[in-house]
């Protein structure tokens, strides 16, 4: 009888013990759950880019990195060759752009003679491809200003005079700058 006692105590304890090691394993998980993204700079890339006889057209997608909504009050966003301006995009409208997501903006300018003839170069096969770098930075009211850097080529599209697809090889100098 005495030994049916001792089993029933074990076993309580055992349960017990149990009992707690399940509820610290689930403390100890819920505490080293994912963290929310925040303050990162959005990914910018030229998903088309475009020349006609009068202007130059770029579409750019802008990557919202962060786990929450980015509330973008300014953008400036730069597309150069070497030290020449292909194209520019400068704004002070508002964007708003939800967590882990995606919009466009188009930027229009008039290219000057060297970016026409660099492009109708690149568009007509003389040149297999143009090596570019884009920067740029936005700013929200959350986070201030973040910059972006990246490097990439333009190709012309198949089958699509005057079109130009990009492609991203590196980027860099994803910050947030500090208040001057």
């Amino acid at each position: 009888m005495e030994q049916l006692k001792q089993t029933g105590r074990n076993n309580r304890l055992i349960r017990i013990a149990s009992l707690l090691l399940i509820a610290l394993a689930v403390v100890s998980g819920a505490s080293c759950g994912p963290d929310v993204i925040k303050g990162r700079p959005p990914f910018v890339s030229i998903s088309d880019m475009s020349q006609t006889t009068d202007t130059l057209s770029a579409v750019f997608v802008i990557s919202n990195q962060n786990g929450v909504p980015m509330n973008i009050d300014s953008m400036e966003i730069a597309v150069r060759v070497n030290t020449s301006e292909l194209t520019r995009y400068d704004s002070q409208a508002s964007l708003l752009i939800g967590a882990n997501s995606t919009e466009e903006v188009r930027a229009q300018t008039v290219p000057d003679d060297f970016t026409r003839k660099l492009l109708t170069s690149l568009d007509s096969g003389q040149l297999e491809s143009l090596s570019f770098d884009l920067e740029g930075r936005v700013h929200t009211p959350e986070d201030g200003y973040l910059s972006f850097e990246q490097k990439g080529y333009l190709y012309p599209v198949p089958g699509r005079p005057g079109h130009f697809r990009a492609a991203v090889t590196q980027a860099k100098g994803l910050v947030r700058e500090k208040p001057h």
